[in-house]
């Protein structure tokens, strides 16, 4: 074993170390390639054959014969070892086998070299000045010329190949001691010399040649930033899976890193960077070797299985999801960066589209239903998707058709029963589903961009219907991220309504959510000191609810906060949402903002949010949200609670509302 093992080593310094298995494969090949299959070789043999088979008629000479039979068993062995290596499957992979076939064609050459270098030498050596020596020496010398190019590329072989052939024949012609002989042999030491500095100069280029292009590919093929396959990449290797005779198992999962949004923009590009990396390296621990994963853009990443383990996609998700238990640290910050993973089989009659299409709508589902959940495909999400397409295609004309409404719900000063303020809620009655949850169309509409046309309907019939009311009530109008991410045209567009409706700026409340915050603050910052130079109220929607509310009252001018109704409809039934709900109001008196709470139900949770100084309250206690015409009548008078009778207004009670009046 140690000789063998030392035998290998000394030939693969004589060839040239051949670090990368592709090119080792590609080039065991090409030494089986056009030239060194069974009929070149066999013509090859023949040849020599026939040479050495004429010398043997001219001269009589029985050595001419019997070299002529080891060309021929030289070239039977040969063709059969080609023949048998374009037979055969071969794995690139496989560097013993490599070495094996690479081994067999080194001794053919070799071996065939060598008979042609005797041959050469005993003509010259026995059979001095006859045609013998010439007709042999002549195919000797084009033999050296030919083979000196021929496997250039494989530094070994031709070294050998040149060495067998040269060495006996140059010892034979300067044995000869005469002086064209001799010239001669120093030819041939030339060629011999320059054979060999060639062979490794092409070797060494072709090396170099192929390192370079191997650069080339991994960038156009790979993700520069964590080193996976991109997406053209990824989607060539899953559409050679369709079109492959005998299609194995199939399976996708599909995986968006929850909160990266937040990582990116709080912290930075370079640990956003840092944590695509990591996750790469997290989802790529979680497989073996022949599944393969790609970031397709962004923070979402593919993996496809292919096979048996196509049958255990849902262990493989969920050991995906268990790598990101672990907070991501770098420097001195932890953060906590989750995963949503959708998961798809492919069946019999499945294309490529339509698998790509079941993962994404799996992902989208586990991002529907929260951080850290997985979703595998069934037909029921199909049918989802195809409910939303077609929601999505009516939607495109209910503004049109008149199908869309705006219904208001007053906000009420509990003191007096007045409404100070009416929200505007966009409502969608279908003509064949009836009315359709703004929570499923809203979604659609920013999705496809549709909001920007209905969220301009939307302010201009709102503040237009505001003018109907007292001078002392606002109307409040919800706003899109996606609106904002258009700049200042939503200022142009506030400007247009209120100019077209003739309602006064202090008399409309734009309610955000934390959303429009995240997308750029700096744009938004500079859109909302806009708005707010003009004397429009801006409320801070869902307060409670995101990750950095107290930092944007802080850096945004809101006029107004709005309590989330999850605090509101717990603040009978927790302390510890007693006790937010009591800071919030706080802060609002201190910031003098208003504040309002959503979403009240009861008396008791009423009297609860009065005691804590809250004295705005929206929620089906007082009104559920109403048409135009019928919210008109309501807030002509005072509006108490739905169970209650209308109390009688103390002397200060009377005085509020002659002074609000």
């Amino acid at each position: 074993m140690r000789l063998a093992a030392a035998i290998s080593r000394f030939f693969d310094r004589l060839n040239g170390s051949v670090p990368d298995p592709v090119l080792h494969f590609e080039l065991v090949r090409a030494l089986y390639g056009a030239t060194s299959t069974a009929k070149p070789l066999f013509i090859a043999t023949a040849a020599a054959s026939a040479v050495t088979s004429v010398a043997y008629g001219l001269s009589g000479d029985l050595v001419f014969a019997f070299i002529a039979a080891g060309f021929l068993l030289i070239g039977v062995a040969r063709s059969m070892a080609a023949s048998h290596y374009h037979r055969v499957r071969h794995d690139p992979g496989d560097i013993a086998a490599l070495k094996r076939w690479e081994l067999i064609a080194l001794l053919g050459a070799w071996a065939f070299s060598g008979l042609v270098g005797v041959a050469g030498a005993y003509a010259i050596t026995f059979h001095p000045g006859t045609d013998v020596e010439i007709l042999v020496g002549c195919c000797v010398i084009g033999y050296i010329a030919g083979v000196s190019s021929r496997n250039a590329s494989r530094p070994l072989i031709t070294i050998g190949q040149v060495s067998f052939t040269c060495v006996p024949f140059t010892l034979a012609l300067i044995l000869r001691g005469d002086i064209a002989h001799f010239v001669l042999a120093i030819f041939i030491g030339a060629l011999y010399v320059g054979t060999i500095v060639i062979c490794r100069s092409v070797y060494d280029n072709l090396v170099s040649r192929h390192h370079a292009f191997r650069r080339i590919e991994t960038l156009a093929q790979r993700d520069a930033l964590t080193g996976l396959w991109n997406r053209a990449a990824f989607l060539s290797l899953l559409e050679n899976c369709f079109t492959a005779p005998v299609r194995s198992d199939l399976a996708l999962i599909a995986i968006d890193l929850d909160r990266f949004k937040d990582i990116n923009d709080t912290l930075g590009h370079p640990v956003g960077d840092a944590v695509l990396k990591e996750a790469a390296e997290r989802i790529r621990s979680a497989l073996r070797p022949g599944d393969e994963v790609s970031r397709i853009g962004g923070d979402e990443f593919l993996v496809m299985l292919v096979g048996a383990r196509a049958i255990e996609m849902a262990a493989v998700a969920r050991r995906i999801l268990a790598k990101f238990s672990d907070p991501f640290a770098f420097e001195m910050t932890r953060s906590i960066c989750g995963a949503s993973i959708g998961c798809a089989l492919a069946q019999h009659d499945s294309t490529m589209d339509a698998l790509l299409r079941d993962a994404d709508l799996a992902l989208y589902e586990a991002k529907k239903r929260g951080r850290a959940q997985i979703v595998e495909y069934t037909a029921e999400l199909s049918r989802e998707y195809e409910n939303r397409v077609a929601l999505e295609h009516d939607l495109q004309r209910a503004l049109g058709r008149g199908e869309l409404d705006i219904a208001y719900q007053p906000i009420i000063d509990p003191r007096s029963g007045r409404a100070i303020c009416c929200e505007a809620l966009l409502r969608w009655n279908h003509p064949e589903l009836g009315p359709v949850a703004p929570d499923v169309f809203i979604p659609i509409a920013e999705a496809t961009g549709l909001i920007m046309s209905i969220g301009s309907w939307v302010l201009t019939k709102a503040c237009q219907e505001a003018t109907h009311w007292s001078t002392d009530i606002k109307v409040s109008v919800n706003l899109s991220p996606v609106q904002f991410r258009h700049g200042r045209e939503i200022v142009d567009r506030v400007r247009a309504a209120l100019l077209e409706s003739g309602l006064s700026p202090s008399r409309l409340d734009l309610e955000i959510t934390e959303s429009v915050l995240i997308d750029d603050n700096a744009s938004t910052l500079g859109i909302l000191e806009e708005l707010r130079a003009m004397k429009i109220g801006i409320s801070l929607d869902d307060f409670g609810t995101g990750f950095a509310s107290l930092s944007y009252l802080n850096d945004f001018p809101f006029s107004k906060i709005k309590i989330d109704r999850k605090f509101s409809q717990k603040v009978d039934e927790s302390p510890r949402t007693s006790a937010i709900v009591a800071g919030t109001a706080q802060i609002a008196r201190d910031l003098r903002m208003e504040c309002v709470a959503e979403g009240v139900e009861t008396e008791v949770q009423l009297e609860r949010l009065r005691s804590f100084g809250i004295n705005a309250i929206q929620g089906f206690l007082f009104s559920r949200p109403l048409p135009a015409r019928k919210l008109r009548r309501l807030i002509r008078e005072p509006i108490f609670p739905a169970m209650t009778a209308k109390p009688k207004l103390d002397p200060l009670g009377q005085a509020r509302r002659k002074v609000a009046s």
